[in-house]
């Protein structure tokens, strides 16, 4: 059973890898895109007129898509004031009850946001703007980052039960 977790674990995470590393490609063709314009503009040349659009589309793609890939290597922002006052037991309660309240919200959210985009593909939603797209592929985004996210709580979760160490969390030993 074990080795079949590891196997789906890794799997997932090379994934999640992969969304990561399209996040990043993103950032550097938004701030590139932006640049471009920039310097266009300032030279008296026709702008884009695509630049805005793929930077509010490319926004969408780092925050859903990137963020699994910064929870899985602990790369987060954590507010830790409350861990900080309590001992190590509870530290691990209080880590697990944290995962445990991400992971419902991520599947809420993700419910939502695939009920969202399968009706707007059953509507066959277009967004006209300077580049036709249909809906459900900019709304399938935030489900697909939000069940990725949801993953992650939930492993994150089973390693601190398990009295493994998480990344990004800082402290070891059983959570219960």
């Amino acid at each position: 059973m074990r080795k079949l977790a590891g196997k789906i674990d890794r799997s997932v995470g090379f994934v999640i890898d992969g969304l990561g590393a399209l996040a990043g490609v993103v950032v550097a063709a938004v701030a590139l895109s932006i640049s471009a314009e920039v310097i266009i503009r300032s030279t008296g040349g026709r702008p884009f007129g695509w630049t805005l659009e793929m930077a509010e589309y490319g926004l969408l793609v780092i925050g859903f898509l990137g963020a699994p890939w910064v929870l899985r290597h602990g790369d987060h922002i954590r507010v830790d004031i409350v861990l900080r006052s309590v001992g190590a037991a509870w530290n691990g309660r209080l880590l697990v009850l944290a995962n445990t309240i991400a992971l419902i919200t991520c599947l809420y959210l993700a419910w939502y946001g695939l009920q969202a985009a399968m009706e707007s593909y059953a509507r066959g939603s277009i967004l006209f703007k300077t580049i036709p797209m249909p809906q459900w592929i900019i709304l399938s985004i935030m489900p697909l980052g939000t069940a990725l996210l949801a993953y992650e709580f939930l492993a994150r979760t089973i390693r601190r039960l398990g009295g493994g160490t998480v990344p990004g969390e800082g402290v070891g030993g059983p959570a219960l």
